[in-house]
């Protein structure tokens, strides 16, 4: 099994880094004009469920934003669910939400998307209630009926880091937000058309049909 303590280790000591005032400038020019061409497409849609289609956006060295923005979809995707909770939630211009993470919480550059420490100080920094569970602590959780129903009322939406396999740290990591409506759980951006399941858990073991395994979830009010 793949060790997450060397993962998590791994996003915090590349991820002090901040991206080149000057990319980071010039990515931020770009992304005004491509993130509108990208919204005009997707018109409809109310998430961003696309990844794999903004291949004309940028986020940090010589990298575009259909590679490694996942983190900071989801974290874009939260917030537009938490406007759902509060009308006052303000909603950051993508391309400035990219700008931002450039600039503290990219991890080695781009290559590697964005920490997921870097998630968790971000809704800190906006006075947010965030709460964190790593897979170990997901289990158990899972395992108390009780404990579980308070965990999913009491918090409003919710992001996970998941491996794509969970074999082999080869086919990378990927971030997606969840949100809940009544009974129902979706995921955004899962590249599997944006999947609805019964319940938090099992959204969370749902994708890549079962092939993936958590890595971090986080629960967001």
């Amino acid at each position: 099994m793949i060790k997450d303590a060397l993962v998590l280790l791994f996003y915090r000591l590349f991820s002090i880094k901040s991206v080149a005032k000057k990319i980071s400038q010039k990515n931020y020019e770009n992304n005004l004009v491509a993130w509108d061409n990208y919204k005009n497409r997707f018109k409809n849609d109310i998430y961003i469920e696309h990844q794999d289609a903004m291949s004309l956006l940028y986020y940090g060295r010589n990298y575009s934003a259909d590679y490694n923005s996942c983190e900071v979809i989801a974290i874009y995707n939260a917030l537009i669910d938490l406007k759902n909770y509060n009308e006052d939630v303000v909603i950051p211009y993508f391309p400035v939400l990219l700008s931002k993470f450039e600039k503290n919480g990219i991890t080695w550059g781009g290559a590697f998307g964005t920490s997921p420490f870097a998630i968790m100080k971000y809704f800190i920094s906006k006075n947010y209630n965030i709460e964190m569970f790593n897979y170990k602590k997901w289990k158990r959780l899972c395992s108390d009926k009780r404990e579980y129903d308070e965990f999913v009322n009491t918090f409003d939406t919710f992001i996970f880091m998941t491996y794509n396999n969970e074999k082999t740290v080869k086919d990378m990591i990927h971030t997606m937000s969840i949100t809940k409506d009544n009974d129902c759980y979706q995921i955004h951006n899962d590249y599997e058309g944006s999947k609805k399941y019964d319940s938090l858990k099992e959204a969370v073991s749902g994708y890549k049909s079962g092939r993936s395994r958590m890595i971090l979830l986080f629960g967001i009010k």
